[in-house]
């Protein structure tokens, strides 16, 4: 099996684990994985009920979501790589 590329590989990282969509208001859990903030209450039943995160299956307390701005402000950034791969240019990005 041949490896991801570096540009596959970032976008796997931005890249939700509930909806497989990249990030969208992303929030970072107690366990420090991440998810968009619409598919945490997508999961869950009520916002002060404990829950299970959707990759490590860790409990954690809905309230403790903190907004992950620095993966927030990638989005673009991996949006832009994408149309880029899309393009057959992916190595103009690493040039």
């Amino acid at each position: 099996m041949a490896a991801a590329s570096p540009v596959e590989s970032l976008q796997d990282e931005a890249t939700c684990p509930v909806c497989l969509e990249y990030f969208t208001d992303p929030v970072t859990l107690e366990c420090g994985h991440n998810l968009c903030r619409a598919c945490s209450a997508q999961c869950w039943e009520g916002p002060d009920t404990a829950a299970s995160c959707p990759q490590c299956r860790e409990t954690v307390q809905q309230r403790n979501l903190r907004p992950n701005r620095q993966l927030a402000n990638m989005d673009p950034i991996w949006r832009d790589l994408e149309s880029l791969k899309k393009e057959g240019d992916e190595n103009r990005v690493f040039n």
